[in-house]
């Protein structure tokens, strides 16, 4: 069953969704992290968590400040990370006993999780990590997505997002994303989940994050765009997260 409630953290209310399995021990977390225009009830999100109930996992997704229910309108790098931290910490409190915290994270949110690995690190527990379409250059699929140039941007000062949840994103934003930077390494292994013709992630950047991340496994899903909606797609992302989480390690993948 799913539980919705408001955490608060400083000037920060986050709706949170948490799904726990209705029988047995729950042997691990799982954190879902959306991406840009999305919300904790993203299809892929939802499935996730769908899936993972089904193995003894609790999971806990969360809407990022201006996006789904979050009345939060100040869309800003701190205020994500904060969030996300946050949230894990709640994670962390609520289930003192499971080690793992196995955290699922798309796009700008895998982005947002990569610059605040360090700290989730520093919590109790180990951290299993999927990242899907991890857009290592945000600033330039922001302006991929929007479709603008930075010099256009710069101009307008603002552009709005017209998503489920229509929202402003401020050029400030933008160089904030620009100066912290996602592509480098990390010190645990993941898994990274890639679309063959994802069409606001180039595969080179892809392929490098991989290259200086020699721990990780990358997983290019063939004929698959930015969002996953091709037929197959989302059932293979679904197995490979699973094996991950469970074993941290899958069958199949293209760089070793």
């Amino acid at each position: 069953m799913e539980k919705t409630f408001l955490l608060s953290h400083g000037s920060l209310t986050i709706p949170c969704k948490l799904v726990e399995p209705d029988f047995g021990e729950i042997r691990r977390v799982v954190l879902g992290v959306h991406g840009l225009g999305g919300s904790a009830k993203d299809a892929i999100q939802t499935g996730i968590a769908e899936e993972m109930e089904m193995f003894y996992a609790a999971s806990l997704r969360f809407d990022f400040p201006c996006h789904g229910e979050s009345t939060c309108e100040e869309l800003t790098l701190a205020n994500c990370v904060d969030s996300l931290l946050a949230v894990a910490q709640y994670a962390r409190e609520r289930y003192a006993d499971v080690e793992d915290l196995c955290i699922f994270a798309s796009g700008f949110g895998a982005y947002i999780t990569l610059i605040a690995l360090q700290e989730l690190l520093e919590m109790p527990g180990k951290v299993k990590l999927v990242v899907q379409t991890p857009s290592v250059r945000m600033h330039e699929t922001l302006l991929a997505m929007r479709g603008i140039s930075q010099p256009t941007f710069q101009a307008m000062d603002q552009v709005t997002f017209q998503t489920p949840r229509p929202f402003e994103v401020t050029y400030h934003f933008y160089e904030e994303l620009r100066d912290n930077f996602a592509l480098t390494s990390y010190p645990i292994p993941m898994l990274i989940l890639h679309g063959e013709e994802d069409d606001y992630i180039r595969m080179e950047d892809i392929q490098h994050f991989r290259r200086i991340n020699d721990r990780a496994k990358l997983v290019i899903i063939p004929g698959t765009s930015h969002r996953f909606l091709e037929d197959g797609a989302w059932d293979m992302v679904l197995d490979l997260t699973r094996d991950w989480f469970e074993f941290e390690q899958v069958l199949c993948c293209d760089w070793e």
